[in-house]
């Protein structure tokens, strides 16, 4: 009886977690559609986060140790900035040795040729046999195969060698900073991670009661509590087809400019959506 009813104890424990739980859902999803409400005739206001418009990883091409890595979290980094550089000394010697290859595969070609060349004048003259010219035929092919083979291995060993250094892709923030001069960088491991704050994402959630009165291209003026005076305008540009089953918030995405970088990533919102409700 003991045992049964310590059973029955543990499950009347699970069922007030998963309430607790489920209340911590509800609640504030329906405390948040009170204050998303329509302000006037033709305006929303509702509420979310702001996030980076683009968020880049900017991963080492080739592995090695890193020599140069000069901007800090924080950073504004432009456009084809050097931002990464591993010691390339490997990859230098690559290069020299692939072009070794090169040169001894261009003069085992002109061997071949001279001797193709020189069987096939005795065979005019039959002092040499159609096997005979067969076979230099076939080493002149195998050494022009053999150039092509060195040519690409050059070719791979001079974008290694180029690959040890890294230019930043776009003009942004470096967000995260993974290593520092002297590290090992791993190929295709991330080194830093940038955000494009020219323009911002305002991430919203929208009750399904109003999200019909929502459509692309719908203007809207966003404030942040730390310019209180101030509005940042822009537009809603994507809106989900899927609600939240639990809360029935639906997300909304509006693009704002920052050209000033005023606005960071992961700011709290408070938007107001002008609609074309009668």
């Amino acid at each position: 009886m003991k045992f049964k009813g310590a059973i029955n104890k543990m499950g009347w424990i699970k069922n007030i977690i998963f309430l607790a739980a489920l209340l911590t859902q509800i609640i504030p999803a329906q405390l948040a559609a009170a204050s998303a409400s329509s302000t006037a005739e033709n305006e929303i206001l509702v509420f979310g986060a702001s996030a980076a418009f683009r968020t880049v990883s900017i991963a080492a091409k080739v592995a090695g140790n890193v020599e140069y890595m000069p901007f800090a979290e924080g950073d504004y980094i432009k456009s084809g900035e050097v931002v990464l550089r591993v010691e390339k000394t490997d990859y230098a010697l690559q290069v020299a040795l692939a072009r070794t290859q090169v040169e001894r595969a261009e003069i085992a070609l002109d061997q071949a040729e001279v001797e193709f060349n020189r069987v096939n004048e005795l065979l005019k003259s039959n002092s040499a046999s159609v096997q005979m010219k067969d076979n230099a035929l076939f080493a002149k092919l195998s050494a022009r195969a053999n150039l092509s083979t060195a040519k690409a291995s050059l070719d791979i060993a001079e974008n290694m060698l180029k690959n040890t250094e890294i230019s930043a892709p776009l003009n942004g923030f470096v967000s995260v900073k993974y290593r520092e001069p002297g590290d090992y960088a791993d190929k295709a491991k991330s080194v830093y991670d940038i955000v494009d704050l020219d323009i911002i994402k305002a991430n919203l959630k929208v009750p399904e009661l109003l999200i019909s009165e929502i459509k692309k291209g719908d203007k809207i003026n966003i404030s942040v509590d730390v310019y209180p005076d101030e509005t940042f305008s822009g537009e809603i540009y994507e809106i989900s087809p899927v609600g939240d089953p639990l809360t029935h918030f639906f997300k909304v995405t509006a693009l704002i400019k920052n050209t000033e970088h005023k606005l960071k990533a992961g700011m709290f919102l408070k938007a107001l959506i002008k609609t074309d409700k009668k």
